[in-house]
Formats: structure tokens, C-alpha cells, sequence
């Protein structure tokens, strides 16, 4: 059983891995905070969290960059070392690893479809009442806003 006070502070160890980016948090650095070895401590923060310190920042950062993938411009490569990956092979592999498909593709998936102009106009027309979007769009409509008559 863990006591409440090294629970506080292995869970203050697991927030400082995934947002400490600059200088990134030392493992060794936070056993000892936490007052545990270097090999206690990753075995007991494996215990509780279900992955290795290591694991923890690396997803974190990970998450960080797919965050930065869809809300920037950024290109991936910085976006891979402003976040401490060591160059552009590691970042798209561990990437690739996490979410099944590279950082590039990864973006270009996120990106909504641009519709062409007329089209939001023709979406909207088809809307207008209870109509079939074929009689709004060629204008035979009735006059009391139904079928014609034939």
C-alpha cells in the first residue's frame, strides 16, 4: 500500500515529466524528490501510472506535437525539436509508433476539405423548407412551395 504523501509526490513527479519541456526533468531528480531510489521510484511510478517515466514524458510530448501539428503551421521538423525530440527521424518514428501514421500524413488528415464556393450556397438552398434539393436548385418549386403541378 502507498501512503498518501508518496502518492502526492509521485503524482507531482508524473506532472513535472509531462510539462517540464526546458531543461526536461531528470528521472534521478525526481526519485529523489519523491525520496526512493532511481529503480524504486520507476518501478513504483510504473505501478501506479501503467507506464515507465520515460514512457509518460515521451507520450506527453507526443501529444504536445499533435497538438502543435493541427494548431500551427509549424513544420514538423521544429515542431519535433522545439519539443526535445533529437531530429526529425526519431520524432516521425516515435509518432508514426503512437498514432499509426507520420506527422505530415498526420496533418494533412486533420485538415477539413475546403468546399469549392458555390458549394455551401447550394448546401444551403436545399435546406430552405422541406424541399428536394433537386427542385430548389433548378427552381421548380410551386407556388405554395410544393411540387408543381404537372
Amino acid at each position: 500500500m502507498i501512503s498518501p504523501d508518496l502518492l502526492r509526490r509521485m503524482c507531482d513527479a508524473r506532472q513535472r515529466l509531462q510539462f517540464e519541456l526546458e531543461p526536461p526533468a531528470k528521472v534521478a531528480g525526481l526519485a529523489k524528490e519523491a525520496g526512493l531510489s532511481t529503480s524504486h521510484f520507476i518501478t513504483q511510478f510504473s505501478a501506479l501510472f501503467g507506464e515507465t517515466p520515460l514512457q509518460c514524458r515521451t507520450r506527453a510530448r507526443l501529444e504536445r506535437a499533435r497538438a502543435m501539428l493541427l494548431a500551427t503551421d509549424e513544420p514538423a521538423t521544429q515542431i519535433g525539436l522545439a519539443l526535445g525530440f533529437a531530429d526529425l527521424g526519431s520524432f516521425s518514428r516515435l509518432f508514426t509508433r503512437h498514432f499509426g501514421v507520420p506527422p505530415r500524413a498526420y496533418r494533412r488528415s486533420a485538415q477539413p476539405c475546403a468546399a469549392p464556393a458555390g458549394c455551401i450556397a447550394l448546401m444551403n438552398l436545399a435546406h430552405a423548407g422541406d424541399r428536394n434539393f433537386g427542385e430548389v436548385a433548378s427552381g421548380h418549386v410551386g407556388q405554395d412551395g410544393g411540387f408543381p403541378p404537372h
